[in-house]
């Protein structure tokens, strides 16, 4: 795909191309958030304290139920879309939107929520950083990790997975959304004139390569 055909509208290949990523990526965020989602309630329901949490401490840490249910949800509408059952037009946008709410709720969960001391009232006991607003959260929780674990890969030490778990997925929810926002741009698929959409697939795209003739 050249970079120059970015700017404009895309031809069917192109756009196959980017529906395949587009589903790589918004997929890849999906899994990610479940894993997290489903391995706190897991260690909830271990602890007995399903019920507990349901009614008293959801509203103060909400990202376990928030990212199991919104995972799901992903999951649900790229099967739906993959089936015709959502348009392309409708799939984009949703993609967008619950990307830039996962970043925008990074952002928050690092600044002004305070990694959710602010939603309970407290505060941390210890603070090892503060906040100076989005560049440096940026600068703090994404660009420092990710130096360090790359350091402690080169050196043989192994990092935090966790860390690098929250690393990929901001990567990744970035790299979908300029993705959805050059589809919904330049995709010739995204609402026909007959009323008929285009659809996801989860197959590799062809190519436009010719096929060589034998002699």
């Amino acid at each position: 795909m050249e970079l120059a055909s970015l700017g404009r509208d895309l031809s069917p290949s192109e756009a196959r191309k980017l529906r395949f990523l587009a589903v790589q990526l918004v997929g890849a965020v999906a899994v990610v958030h479940l894993v997290v989602g489903v391995t706190g309630f897991v260690d909830i329901l271990v602890n007995g304290l399903l019920v507990t949490y349901l009614t008293e401490f959801v509203f103060e840490r909400p990202r376990t139920l928030l990212f199991t249910l919104s995972g799901s949800a992903i999951l649900v509408g790229l099967f739906a879309t993959a089936r015709g059952r959502l348009d392309l037009r409708r799939a984009y946008l949703l993609g967008a939107a619950i990307l830039a709410a996962y970043l925008v709720g990074w952002l928050a969960w690092h600044t002004v929520l305070d990694h959710g001391f602010a939603l309970t009232g407290g505060g941390p006991t210890e603070t090892t950083h503060t906040h100076g607003g989005v560049l440096a959260t940026l600068f703090s929780h994404y660009v420092e990790p990710l130096l360090a674990t790359l350091g402690d890969a080169g050196s043989g030490t192994p990092g935090s997975g966790r860390t690098l778990l929250g690393i990929v997925s901001v990567t990744l929810e970035a790299a979908g959304l300029v993705v959805m926002g050059l589809l919904l741009r330049g995709d010739p698929d995204i609402e026909r004139p007959d009323g008929t959409f285009g659809s996801l697939t989860l197959e590799r795209p062809d190519t436009d390569e010719e096929p060589r003739e034998s002699n």
